[in-house]
């Protein structure tokens, strides 16, 4: 079936054209029809109507769940995008906060281990001297 209409000249419709011909002739239509009738098209309507809307169970929720979250797809691809990086700003603080604690720890765990006096690193001569002792 194609999607064009052979009008009387000739000329061919598109289906969108023959549906607005439709509705405008129904509409003239109904202006001459009497109450009852006028009653029964609008009850059928409603009928019609209330047969086309998606039942409400969970698989039509699910759908527009769906439908709503692919609409927000764009958005939620920003927020991901910020997420991921405020978590990567945390993570390589976390590491270099780390970091350096052990290696304070390192430090610290040298000292008391070692003999000298706390004064002694505390001597503003005392790296002067080691770097003097690490060369020879």
């Amino acid at each position: 079936m194609t999607d064009q209409h052979q009008r009387p000249g000739g000329d061919r419709l598109s289906d969108e054209a023959v549906a607005r011909r439709i509705v405008g002739s129904l509409s003239v239509a109904a202006h001459y029809t009497d109450e009852r009738v006028a009653e029964r098209l609008r009850a059928a309507r409603l009928r019609a109507l209330e047969a086309h809307r998606p039942r409400r169970g969970v698989t039509a929720r699910l759908l527009a769940t769906m439908r709503a979250a692919w609409s927000l797809r764009p958005v939620l691809r920003q927020s991901v995008a910020l997420v991921a990086v405020v978590v990567l700003v945390f993570a390589g603080d976390h590491w270099t906060t780390t970091s350096m604690l052990l290696e304070l720890e390192e430090v610290d765990a040298a000292l008391l281990t070692d003999e000298l006096p706390i004064d002694a690193y505390l001597d503003s001569d005392f790296p002067a001297w080691l770097q003097q002792d690490s060369s020879s």
